[in-house]
């Protein structure tokens, strides 16, 4: 559709974003500011029916907002991510760095999202990169790990597959596990939005004792490591010094976002998946589960957790 896109039933159109016009300007204008709102803030407010000890009462609760979000490669649709809004610019830069299509922030020429002063023609929810052509050569194998439960790949061969392109991290950094638990906490703290409306997970990233300690939190535990991973490469902050903090399960694309990023240790208040496991082991990544209530269990590489 010229002016719009269309994205899994989302039609946005740039003609529609104007103010209306006629005698019911004020109540549609009213309304088209209410939904713009919504789609930048993180959280919206609808009513519900609440049963509280065999009484039904109306009342109204906080949702998390979920909406989509268009990465464009030089204009060309590449990837929808369904996410939380805010952050959008660090999404798209740690997604594709933790796809492994760039390797660097020098490989990003231009990063545009919709609304800005630098491209205010773009369409809602979208954001346009353009990139160096060895960054676009690198196309071809993205989503390899996404592809996993309906390609026919065995664990086995999946993580042999993954261990082509992905170097083992390499990182001097070691933690106790009282400096574990105490960023865990911190993490915890942090989440605003779960605690607001319990439907969101958070990441974050830290190094004891010091700061920065970058958080972000999002419908997707992957996208939330993509966006907290994205600030930190825009602050040149260095990945392989810092511990990743996780909200919820250490999946095999956790492990394997960290691995790429060349963050060491990966820290979760739940457990890992075996497939989680096996790369973590091949890659040198440290894996903590459980990280909660003053105990914690180790599960890969254990030499960077000091007792």
């Amino acid at each position: 559709m010229k002016g719009g896109f269309s994205i899994f039933g989302f039609l946005f159109s740039v003609k529609d974003q104007g103010k209306v016009q006629g005698p019911l300007a004020k109540t549609e204008n009213r309304k088209q500011e209410t939904e713009n709102r919504i789609m930048t803030e993180p959280t919206a407010e609808v009513p519900i029916r609440r049963y509280l000890q065999g009484r039904l009462e109306e009342t109204r609760d906080l949702v998390v907002v979920e909406e989509p979000l268009e990465i464009r490669l030089a204009g060309e649709p590449f990837q929808v991510l369904m996410r939380l809004p805010g952050l959008e610019k660090e999404l798209a830069l740690g997604f594709l760095f933790t796809e492994g299509i760039i390797q660097n922030l020098s490989e990003v020429i231009t990063l545009h999202f919709c609304g800005t002063a630098t491209d205010p023609l773009l369409p809602p929810n979208v954001v346009d990169v353009s990139l160096s052509e060895a960054a676009l050569a690198r196309r071809g194998r993205r989503h390899l790990e996404v592809a996993y439960s309906s390609c026919g790949l065995c664990a086995k061969e999946a993580v042999s597959e993954i261990l082509r392109t992905v170097a083992p991290v390499e990182s001097a950094l070691a933690v106790t596990p009282d400096e574990l638990l105490s960023l865990m906490a911190r993490m915890q703290e942090a989440q605003t939005i779960f605690r607001a409306t319990g439907g969101s997970h958070g990441v974050a990233l830290a190094a004891p004792g010091r700061d920065p300690f970058l958080m972000a939190e999002d419908v997707g535990r992957h996208n939330a490591m993509d966006k907290v991973i994205g600030r930190a490469l825009l602050q040149k902050r260095d990945l392989t010094a810092m511990v990743a903090l996780l909200s919820g399960r250490i999946s095999l694309e956790m492990a394997l976002k960290a691995a790429r990023a060349g963050i060491p240790i990966l820290a979760a208040v739940s457990a890992p998946t075996t497939m989680a496991l096996e790369l973590a082991q091949e890659l040198h990544l440290t894996l903590a589960g459980f990280v909660r209530d003053r105990r914690l269990n180790i599960y890969s590489h254990p030499e960077r957790i000091r007792i």
